[in-house]
Parts: structure tokens; sequence; C-alpha cells
């Protein structure tokens, strides 16, 4: 072989990715091309320095193996044979190889076995890479090689996914590689065409992706699922790759979807509501909002065809009034909100009119972006009425919460103005003496509108006063409208004029008006009426209430009168009461006086309206015109003091005075006084308030009366206290005349306890009833023998035993006496003590009564501080000790205490 080629064979070798090795028969390295190095990390002649075996680099699991191949190569000298095993490199990396061996051991040029080592690692990798991402993938990959002239559809396969083919088609990838003709013998034979074209023009079209949705009988169910092919064609390799796919599940979905599509335009096209769908081109920009699709009720509802109801932002078919509203409900919806879903607005058709809308709301995507369906039932008709009812309500709400006609009006304008939309209105009143018309309530430029001198019949007015619904589509220019008014009515204004009716009898009008020469629609005209009917009953039934609520004021008048003449024991404010009950009719003044029987006058005990400080004090019965009605006891009536001023022409004079009714108050036949009113102006009381000054004039007649009765019911009972009052003392004096010991005792005690109630918070009620049983605490010792109870010595057993019986003897004579009830827990317990060891019962503590507990601290102290036959008086502070030690025992603890602070208080 020539030098040259040697070296390029050398070179060839040395820099090739491929290894090669000489080894003998043992297995042992004689050489190894430099490149070991590189690929391997060896020093490749590390075994000119010592004996290194090829086996030493294969990996253990596979020494077994190599040492097999090795024995191989010895057996078949000159053969070559192939091998496939893992080596491992100096960093204890595994490397995938691929050996090519030949026993050239008789070879005089060779002498030993060449070995051929391509490394194969990262193409196992990626080859382990790749059927990785096969194995996850839900279909079936293909390849098929494509022939010179052959059918592509027929091409046989060289790869079929095995896990996939099994799963997605029925069948496993053996049957598909075996037999180009088995997959299209499954495939729907409608579809079996379409799916070999697709193939075919894979191949016409390389690098082209073709795709065929096709029917296939799976071999495990049976039954034909939807696959989904997408196939490429790669000349250079003349490989055709696939990849199919379940879509079953998608088919199903596209066919519901194309069905609901179907089903939803055949509902659109056939329902009774209006039915759309927009987006926003920009859902930045409200006017990028455009209609996506609109059914026929939509373009009959408001007039408009499609291609006009596209051509502008859907807000723009929207009422002015809800525009916004609907607006901003829209594109909050359109961002993913949730604003209300149903509400009603107003929608105006191409020939302005207004219509309403029921309507409902939803988010759907349309083209991949989300868009707003929205469904709306035409409840005009029923708005209206609704409206209607709601006008009805909202004027009825305003009338009841006024308080007087004139408010009432207000309100009820006000309302009228809102319910109609009505930039101006009034409210005018026709009186017919004289003939004119009154403004009652007015707002908007009808406010600057002069008055009318007079009524003219043929004007807007006149006609609505007529009973006519008058109308003016512009007002400035309306030959009806009066001359004086003209220029301040503003252009373009319509108004109407509606009569109020109180009867049938129209004596109001209602004034309505609006710009931009809008008149009302036959549904507006028909609510104005209802408003002024509303209105027109109202006022009447005002009328009527203003009368009845002054019928009602005088009732509680003459109640309140009744309630103070039962209420007070004193004459001065049951007559204030009656004054400010006259002052409720139209008087000026108003003067009571009383009569006096001894001296037979007339005093004056309350006035008003009077400007001198000091009116006439004293008359004499017949005196002037209050004397002559006390004299005659009947009413005097005179309609011009100027011509009979009565008896005091000066001061009538002085006050103004000019008419004078004068009603003697009588009771059972007996003159108490007279009630003198008066007016500065001619007396015009009406009837029913005539009526309500002589209930008065009853009711003035009463008070004197009942309090008449009254101070002489009071200065009976004062007598009959005091009856009771002396008898209780006599009972006390028949005691202490028998026993001289307690001789003054009565008096004493009873105000000593009287005064430790008070601090011990008694209530003022109930002190009465203790001074009685205090006075009458020892009462019972009338009952005890003269031998027992002045005997001077001590008592025996049984004389004590008798003695004890006071109390008891006591509570037998005054129980029966209603009057002295209360008063009896003195006699009848005063002698318990604290500890239960007292009598008559042997009470014990709060069993006790509290007036019994007061008393008997107060009596011992009385008896212990006074001289007796039988021993001296005992000092002051040696009977407050023993008051002190007994408490717990004898007294009422809580008593005591406060007992010793009056003393200390009173020392």
């Amino acid at each position: 072989m020539a030098k040259s080629t040697l070296v390029g064979f050398q070179a060839l070798v040395e820099n090739a990715r491929d290894l090669v090795y000489v080894l003998d028969a043992e297995g042992v390295i004689r050489y190894a091309s430099p490149n070991v190095r590189q690929v391997l990390g060896y020093d490749p002649e590390g075994y000119a320095r010592e004996a290194l075996s090829a086996l030493n680099f294969v990996h253990p699991e596979d020494r077994a193996y190599a040492e097999a191949a090795l024995e191989d190569l010895l057996r078949h000298p000159g053969k070559t044979r192939e091998f496939r095993l893992r080596l491992l490199d100096t960093w204890g990396r595994v490397r995938k190889v691929r050996v090519w061996g030949r026993n050239l051991l008789e070879d005089p040029a060779v002498r030993g076995i060449v070995i051929n080592v391509h490394d194969e690692t990262e193409l196992e990798e990626e080859r382990a890479r790749l059927k990785s991402v096969l194995e996850a993938l839900p279909g079936v990959v293909y390849q098929a090689r494509v022939e010179e002239g052959q059918d592509p559809a027929y091409a046989p396969l060289v790869f079929a996914a095995p896990r996939q083919a099994r799963e997605v088609l029925g069948y496993p990838a053996e049957a598909l590689l075996e037999d180009p003709a088995f997959f299209f013998t499954k495939v729907h034979p409608e579809d079996r065409a379409e799916v070999e074209e697709a193939v075919r023009r894979a191949v016409a079209h390389p690098g082209e992706v073709q795709i065929a949705t096709y029917r296939f009988l799976h071999g495990q169910k049976g039954a034909y699922v939807w696959l989904r092919d997408t196939v490429v064609y790669d000349p250079k390799t003349r490989l055709l790759t696939g990849y199919t796919y379940d879509v079953s599940e998608e088919v199903t979905r596209e066919r519901a979807l194309k069905e609901s599509e179907a089903l939803f335009r055949t509902l659109a096209e056939t329902a009774p509501a209006l039915i759309l769908l927009w987006q926003a081109e920009d859902p930045k920009d409200p006017t990028s909002a455009r209609l996506a699709f609109a059914n026929q009720e939509a373009l009959r509802l408001t007039g408009y065809s499609l291609e006009e109801l596209k051509a502008r932002p859907i807000w723009k078919f929207v009422h002015p009034q809800d525009r916004e509203v609907v607006r901003a409900r829209g594109l909050a919806r359109l961002k993913g909100e949730a604003p209300p879903t149903r509400y009603t607005f107003r929608v105006l058709t191409k020939e302005g009119q207004v219509r309403w809308l029921d309507y409902s709301a939803a988010r759907v995507e349309l083209r991949g972006r989300p868009a707003v369906l929205g469904v709306g039932l035409d409840i005009t008709e029923a708005k209206e009425r609704e409206r209607t009812l709601e006008a009805f309500a909202q004027v009825a709400l305003a009338l009841r919460q006024s308080e007087n006609l004139k408010e009432m009006m207000e309100s009820a304008l006000d309302a009228a103005l809102r319910i109609t939309e009505a930039g101006a209105g009034a409210l005018l009143l026709y009186e017919e003496d004289p003939p004119r018309l009154t403004e009652e309530a007015a707002r908007g430029f009808i406010r600057r509108l002069p008055g009318a001198p007079r009524l003219e019949e043929k004007s807007l007015t006149g006609l609505a006063l007529k009973g006519q619904v008058v109308l003016s589509p512009d007002l400035k220019n309306d030959p009806r409208l009066r001359e004086a008014a003209r220029p301040y009515i503003p252009e373009g204004w319509a108004g109407l004029a509606h009569p109020l009716l109180a009867g049938k009898n129209p004596v109001r009008v209602l004034l309505l008006a609006w710009p931009g020469g809008r008149l009302p629609t036959p549904p507006e005209l028909e609510r104005i009426q209802v408003l002024a009917e509303t209105i027109g009953n109202a006022v009447r039934r005002a009328q009527l209430r203003e009368k009845l609520a002054k019928r009602v004021a005088h009732l509680e008048a003459l109640r309140q009168v009744d309630q103070a003449i039962l209420a007070s024991m004193d004459l001065a404010p049951s007559l204030e009461i009656l004054l400010d009950k006259l002052f409720l009719l139209p008087l000026d003044a108003a003067a009571f006086f009383l009569y006096a029987p001894r001296e037979k006058t007339l005093r004056l005990a309350a006035h008003r309206g009077f400007r001198t400080p000091v009116p006439p004090q004293t008359l004499f019965l017949g005196q002037g015109h209050v004397g002559r009605a006390a004299l005659t006891g009947e009413k005097v009536a005179v309609d011009d003091l100027r011509r009979e001023p009565g008896s005091h022409p000066e001061f009538t004079r002085e006050e103004g005075l000019v008419a004078e009714r004068a009603y003697p108050l009588l009771a059972r036949g007996s003159l108490l006084g007279v009630l003198a009113v008066f007016t500065r102006r001619p007396w015009d009381l009406l009837g029913e308030d005539e009526a309500f000054l002589e209930a008065l004039v009853g009711q003035s007649a009463l008070a004197l009366d009942s309090l008449r009765v009254l101070r002489d019911l009071q200065k009976s009972q004062r007598e009959l206290e005091a009856a009771y009052e002396l008898t209780l003392w006599g009972w006390a004096k028949a005691v202490e005349l028998r026993d001289q010991e307690t001789a003054g005792h009565t008096e004493r005690v009873t105000a000593l306890t009287l005064r430790l109630a008070e601090a011990l918070g008694v209530p003022e009620e109930d002190l009465d009833d203790l001074r009685r049983g205090a006075i009458l605490h020892d009462v019972g010792k009338i009952a005890i023998p003269d031998r027992i109870l002045l005997k001077p010595g001590p008592l025996t057993e049984e004389e004590w035993a008798v003695m004890k019986l006071h109390p008891v003897y006591a509570y037998e004579w005054l129980s029966g006496i209603p009057f002295l009830k209360k008063a009896l827990e003195v006699p009848y317990a005063h002698h318990e003590r604290w500890d239960g060891s007292g009598y008559p019962r042997g009470l014990k503590g709060l069993e006790i009564p509290l007036s019994a507990r007061i008393f008997a601290v107060a009596d011992v102290y009385d008896a212990l501080t006074s001289d007796r036959p039988y021993r001296k008086a005992w000092p002051k502070e040696k009977a407050l000790a023993y008051i002190r030690e007994e408490a717990g025992k004898q007294f009422d603890p809580e008593v005591v205490e406060a007992f010793l602070k009056l003393m200390a208080e009173e020392a």
C-alpha cells in the first residue's frame, strides 16, 4: 500500500467518531485509536505501559455478554460479527455502543481481532425521548414509506405507535404494519374516499398538512368512532407521517352546538320576544358596540332594518333617559361583572314611539370574544297601565301627605310634572264671584305668566273649564293663547289644558307643557286623565275634610274642657282652657264674670284679647249688656256697640269693639256668672261656629257648677276627717285617764314615731295611717280590768296573760272599721319583737309590719325617759344605750340605726 494512502487512512481513523481497537486472543488491547481520548476520556497509549483488557471498560451488567462475544469472534476467524453493549467512560458515564468485530489473528499483516466501536449514546437518548413523546401522545403516530409510482393511501407502514393503536383504533399495530389495506377496510364506506384523497393530497403537496375527519370501526368497541388524521409528506425521506386521534366527543359537541344553533335560530325567528346579540369591537370604546344578530321581532318592534340597526351603536336606540343605565350595565356585563340580569327600559322606534322592554341579558362567547345576548318582551301596554296606577298612587300619596289645600295643590302639581315628565305646569282655580282665575300652584315658565283679569271663553283655560281636553303642539303661536301671556312662552313648547272636576263641574285646570314640541301619547293622555280625576276628587274631599276637621276640632276642644274640669280643683286653669278654646273661633276678646250672691255683683274672673290692661272688674245685676244677661238669664246680642256701647262706653270705644254676645252661665236654675265675647268687626260667625260657642257656654257653666260642688264636698270631707281625728284622740285620752302611768305619752310617742318614719323615707301617703295607729296603740287597754291595769305591784303570771291580750282586743274592736284598717298594724303588732319572742302572735323579723317596728322603738324610748310611779325617768344616754343594745333582739337594726342618727341630729 502506498505511503500516502496509509497516512490518509491513519488520519481518517484518528479523526473519526468511531473507535478502533486491536485485541489479542485474550482480549488485551494491542492498539487503540487516538480518538479514544475524545470519546471515552482514556489515554489511547495506556495499553503500551501496561496490559489492559478491553473487557475492563465494559459495563458490569454487560461483561458476560462481552466475554461471550469475544469467544464468538475467536470461533469464527475472518467473519464480521455485530454486537450492542454498554461501556463506561473515564468519568463513570454509561456509553451505549454498537460494535463490529473481525478475527484477523491469522492474518500476518494484523495478527489481532479488529474491533470497530460506534458511540450511539446520544442517538439512543434521542430515541428514548422520542419514544416518551410518542407514548405520551393520546393519538396514534404512524409513518409510511411511499415508493415511486405507489398509491400513497396504500403505502406500507413502517411504524405505528403500538399502545395508542390498540386504544384509539382497537387493533394491534402489527395488523396495520402487515397489511396496508387493513386500515381502510375499517373506515366507514361513506368516508373512505375522503380519507384516501387527503393522503394523496399530502403527497401531492409536500410539507402541507392535510386533515381528514371520518368514522372508523373500533376493533374493541365494535362501533364506529370519529377519528381525525393530520398527515404531511417529506419528499427527501419519502416518509408520510400522520397522527390519528379520537374526536368523538368533539364531533358530538359540534353536532349539539349546530343543533342548538339551529334551534336557537328557529326559536329566535319564531319567538314573540325581541332577541339581540351584540359585541363591542373595542371594549374600551362604548361607541363600538354593534349588533351581531337581531331577530324578526326586533325588526318589527323597532321598525328598523337589520342593516340600520347594525350601522349605529346599540345605545342609540335606547330612550335618552334610560340610555346611561343600559350602557353601563351592558359594558359591565361584557367585562365579566355581574350587573342586574333583568330590568326594564324604553327604546325608541324608527317613528319616534316609545316602547317598554322587560329585558334579560347574559354574557356569551361569539367567535372567541365576549358578547351579550339580550331577550326583551314588549310590555308597553302593561307598563303604561302600571305607570297609570303608579301615577294614581303617587298623586294620592302626595295629596294624603298634605296639611292643607294649598300644600295639597303644590304636592299634586309636583307629582303630575314628575309622572308626565313635563317641564312646566300649573293648577288654576276658577272663582265665579267675580269670575277670575287664581293660580294655586305653578312651576317652570308658567310662574312668570301675568294673571288673567278675566276669563276668556275661547282661551285654552276657558275651553278646559267647559270640560274639553285642549292640546297645543305650539303654545307660543297658538291663536287661543292670551296675548298678554305670549311673550313669556318659550319657543318650541307644546302644552295641554285638562279640566279638574268637582262632581260634574270643572272648577280647576291642570296646565302641562313639554319642550321640543312633544305632545303626550295616547297612554300618557290616559294617565293625565287619571291624574286630573284624582286631584279633582281629592280637592273636593279636602274641602269636606276641612269642614269635618273643624267640627272634630270643636268636639276635641269640648272634650279637653271636660277633662280640665274633671282634673282641676281650681277654677283658674279651667277658665284659661275655656278661653283657649273660645279663640278657635274668629273672636277678638272674651271675659268671664262670676256671680257673688251676697253682694249681688258680677266680678271679672278671666279675660283675653283686650288692649286695656284692666277691663271693668265689677258689674251689678242689670248693669250693661253683661248685667242684663245675668238679670234676665238670657243671651244678649249686640251687633253695633257704637250705638249701644253698654255700661262702659269709653272702654268700648278705646277697644274698638263692634259686636258683643253675653251668655248667662246657669246650672240647675242658679246663676253662676256671665261669658261675654266680642269682635272688632261686624258679627260674622257661621252657624256651626255659633253652635260651638254655645256649647262652650254650657261647658263654662258646668265648670263653675262642678267647682262649686267640689268645694262643698271638700268642706264636708274636712269636717268628717276632723270628727274622726277627735274621736281617735278621745279614745286615747280615755286610756290615759284610766292609766295615769301613760299621761301625755300618746302625744309624745306619736310625734316621735312620725319623725322617725320620715327619716326612714316612709311615703307621705302612709304617714296618716301611722299617726292614727300611734294614737290608738294602747286602745285595747280599755278592755283590761282595773284590778290588773291599775294594780300598784307586780302582776302575776295569769295577770300578765290578760294584759298581753290588749293588742288582740284592739284588733277585734277596730278591724271592722275600714277607715282604720291600715292603722291597726301598730296597735296589733307594736309588742312583737325582732327575735320572735314578742306577743300576741310571736312574729319575727320582717314579718312584723314596718309601722309597728318603727313605733316599738319610739314607744320604748318614751317610756324609759318618762317618770313612772314605780321609777324615775332614765337619762337620755342610758335609754339610747338600751335601744342600741336591743337592736337585733327586740328591735329592727335598721330602725334602731335611723333612730340613733335622728336623736343625734336633734341633740
